[in-house]
């Protein structure tokens, strides 16, 4: 399985917040595919509107005012957590460019910024899996393991029958949505403090029910490593180890599959998950 990566990923970044650069540092990157930019793939998930709004703060004029400027170290807020500095908007666009390019190849897309929150803030800009799933087109299973629920991909794919959403995420905790399963959103929320024992237990009685229910042409991992045990104190509580990752890869094995890159706080975390994964699908 290849990683997809661009270095503009590194270039969103502003002193301080935790969704930061470093978080792919203990990563070796030098053999990654080059990420293309996805700037065209934007309107399959976000409205015209929106975009422009990312855009135009991004390159700090409003829209409409007159040519884009960057201020080197500006960053603005989207909302109360998620910045928008001067190489947000193309950094962004290169993170959905890799998650289309993971769907077609079968790779994992180091995305930065994440997006499964997006278009509602939440450190994310682009709603990266969403943007992939619409651009593949085909009967996709989306697997968003992630600590905190995917509430902006559960809301733009919500009552698509092309595509189940299922997610595991840490309750209470931001954003507060995920509470109820609904449709085509299969949500299952779990206790802080929840691992491997209670987790395995979910992709049994679960997640391979409900694969083999929906009979999937490919699946699709939001791969959010603040679920691991190592990201634990740091945003979120859960106490996972590779011993879940793995059984999530067992399950899906035998599916065409790929994965989009999330939370994970820890550089730690980040290193050890995606390695997991990586090892499984050699």
């Amino acid at each position: 399985m290849k990683l997809i990566f661009h270095p503009l990923f590194l270039k969103h970044e502003l002193s301080g917040h935790p969704e930061k650069p470093e978080r792919l540092s203990l990563l070796k990157l030098d053999n990654c595919v080059e990420a293309q930019n996805g700037e065209k793939y934007l309107s399959l998930a976000h409205e015209a509107g929106y975009i422009e709004k990312i855009k135009s703060l991004s390159r700090g004029t409003p829209a409409g005012s007159g040519p884009p400027h960057k201020e080197p170290g500006k960053a603005v807020y989207l909302d109360a957590d998620t910045y928008i500095n001067g190489d947000t908007y193309e950094a962004a666009c290169y993170a959905a460019g890799a998650a289309v390019q993971a769907a077609d190849i079968g790779g994992f897309a180091l995305t930065r910024p994440p997006g499964h929150h997006a278009p509602y803030g939440g450190f994310c800009i682009f709603n990266n899996m969403a943007i992939a799933v619409k651009a593949s087109g085909k009967r996709t299973f989306i697997i968003d393991w992630d600590a905190h629920h995917g509430n902006g991909t559960e809301a733009l794919l919500k009552n698509d029958k092309n595509v189940m959403y299922f997610s595991t995420h840490q309750v209470p905790l931001y954003p507060g949505t995920g509470l109820r399963s609904e449709g085509n959103c299969l949500n299952v929320p779990l206790d802080a403090g929840t691992g491997d024992e209670d987790y395995l237990r979910v992709v049994e009685e679960k997640l391979r029910p409900a694969l083999e229910a929906f009979q999937p042409e490919i699946v699709a991992v939001s791969a959010g490593f603040d679920s691991y045990c190592k990201d634990a104190g740091w945003l979120t509580d859960l106490q996972l180890t590779q011993k879940s990752y793995k059984a999530v890869c067992k399950a899906i094995a035998r599916y065409k599959v790929f994965f989009v890159l999330e939370g994970g706080y820890n550089p730690e975390s980040v290193k050890d998950g995606v390695e997991t994964v990586i090892n499984q699908f050699v």
